[in-house]
């Protein structure tokens, strides 16, 4: 179906059911727009307006998985509100399991066109499991693993990927929210009553087609064990106020520590805290008046690039036509600035250099 002349699909009665609304959008195009909303399924149409917008999708059963999974995401530093346009002011309960409570709704942040769990978000959980159900048929065999998975005293969500997109692009995702696990769960594994178990942190490993007992065994060992791991107490763990670090912190370091790369914001949030308490620390130790002197003192090595491009920015001593800056030896030498720079192997260094510089632009310029 496509839009013709004259006639916007946005705005047909007959599809509300099938179009989402999305609010509180910062300012951004319609390609944006549908870019987030993509891998939920086919996007007939959109319309985006000063902060709203809506995405029309083919069925109402893409358009509440969209909203379900793209409500309170951060796009843009915005949290949208995303609803089926034909519940005002509602979230639709997209859960499958109608005798059982719903789950809240995951946040995420959309980066790239994908949605992605954020730590910068205030309130948001990382998971320690996403069980991933290629086929709707075996939802109720996946949330009895999901069951089994919080009786061990994990964080556990089911996901359901759109079919256009690929598993490796799904794991990829997950991976990037800083879970530990992923299970794929397929008819074939129901049939055969196994699953397969992606372990994702540190080194990467995936075990295929494992008997259930034996991967709810491996998965729920392995997380008690690396809990032990992280419990040990470290230097790098506990700050000298007495605590550790906070949660959403101590979950980027371990992502750092186990060589996974971050979004610029969590770069951003880490580097911010460290600075913070580089700061608190330092006035413990020097005291607080010490401690603001030595915070705002400039970079010795920019003071001393400085010294360097002074006397360098001088007349030549060998230039005729200027001043003599020193008339002989013996004034040179009662520069002691100057003899304290010469003397510094660093500063050497920077003259050699940029002797060596001019040298072979001379020559280059000869040939």
């Amino acid at each position: 179906m496509t839009e013709t002349s004259g006639y916007n699909i946005t705005k047909d009665p007959k599809l509300i059911k099938s179009r989402v609304f999305l609010g509180n959008i910062p300012n951004c195009t319609r390609e944006e727009i549908v870019s987030i909303c993509q891998p939920y399924g086919k996007v007939l149409g959109s319309m985006v307006q000063k902060n709203y917008g809506f995405v029309q999708f083919e069925s109402e059963e893409i358009a509440n998985k969209a909203a379900s999974a793209l409500h309170k995401s951060i796009f843009k530093s915005k949290q949208l509100t995303v609803r089926n346009a034909s519940q005002k002011g509602k979230v639709p309960n997209c859960n499958p399991n109608k005798n059982s409570p719903p789950k809240p709704p995951p946040h995420v942040a959309v980066q790239g066109g994908l949605a992605m769990s954020a730590v910068e978000a205030e309130d948001a959980l990382i998971n320690d499991c996403e069980i991933i159900v290629v086929n709707r048929d075996n939802t109720e065999y996946a949330e009895n693993i999901e069951d089994r998975l919080r009786g061990c005293g994990m964080r556990v969500d089911v996901l359901f990927p759109n079919e256009d997109v690929m598993l490796g692009k799904v794991l990829a995702n997950i991976s990037s929210r800083g879970c530990l696990y992923a299970v794929v769960v397929t008819p074939q594994h129901e049939a055969l009553n196994s699953i397969t178990v992606n372990i994702l942190y540190g080194v990467p490993a995936e075990h295929r087609n494992m008997p259930l007992e034996d991967a709810i065994t491996l998965i729920a060992t392995d997380f008690r064990l690396k809990k032990q791991r992280d419990a040990v107490v470290t230097p790098a763990q506990f700050v000298q106020r007495g605590h550790r670090h906070p949660e959403k912190i101590q979950q980027l370091l371990n992502r750092l520590a186990d060589n996974h790369l971050l979004t610029a914001l969590q770069y951003e949030c880490v580097i911010k805290y460290l600075e913070d308490e580089r700061e608190e620390q330092l006035k413990k130790e020097v005291g607080e008046a010490n401690a603001v002197s030595k915070l705002n003192a400039p970079d010795p090595e920019i003071v001393q690039q400085k010294k360097i491009l002074n006397i360098m920015n001088k007349p030549d001593v060998t230039d005729i036509k200027s001043n003599l800056l020193y008339s002989t030896l013996d004034a040179v030498k009662e520069d002691h600035r100057l003899i304290e720079l010469l003397s510094d192997q660093r500063v050497m260094a920077a003259l050699e250099s940029i002797y060596n510089s001019d040298v072979l632009e001379a020559v280059s310029e000869f040939f």
